[in-house]
């Protein structure tokens, strides 16, 4: 995957057709309306030599209390991670789109960063917590419960 792609990409001009997206299919019922609601909108993409897509991450800036949590989260001015999804490879791309995630909250002098997960996805989680992630709250959704990790950057924790 050395000629492999990191790129920003408008949702419209993304096939939502692509089976790279089907977990997110089974895992969020209105994961395809959601799409197609966010046209607009831009990710960072990852696409290998062939031109398939490999990963896939959305970012928003919010600004207050996060409501929909237990539980809230305070108000502050966030980085929500709101699509995280790859096909591991060894490639380390994980790493690089959390590499990608603090350089945008560092440029929007955000004070914390959020995701949302399953906790079945153990890699995703572990990889969270390796770059401090904590789990602050749940999210309880249609689907089951979600983990909600976040990553403050305007303190420094030590580990215990």
């Amino acid at each position: 995957m050395e000629n492999a792609i990191l790129g920003i990409e408008p949702f419209k001009q993304i096939s939502l057709s692509d089976p790279f997206f089907d977990s997110l299919k089974e895992d969020y019922a209105e994961f395809a309306e959601w799409f197609r609601k966010k046209s607009d909108n831009q990710a960072f993409t990852f696409r290998n030599e062939a031109t398939l897509l490999e990963g896939f991450l959305y970012l928003k800036v919010e600004d207050g209390q996060v409501i929909d949590t237990i539980p809230q989260l305070p108000h502050a001015r966030r980085l929500k991670i709101g699509t995280f999804k790859i096909n591991p490879h060894g490639t380390r791309l994980g790493e690089r789109f959390i590499k990608r995630a603090f350089d945008i909250a560092v440029d929007q002098r955000v004070s914390a960063m959020y995701v949302t997960v399953f906790a079945k996805h153990v890699g995703l989680v572990d990889l969270f917590h390796r770059y401090g992630f904590v789990q602050k709250a749940i999210k309880q959704t249609a689907n089951g419960v979600e983990q909600v990790l976040e990553r403050r950057l305007d303190t420094i924790e030590l580990a215990p």
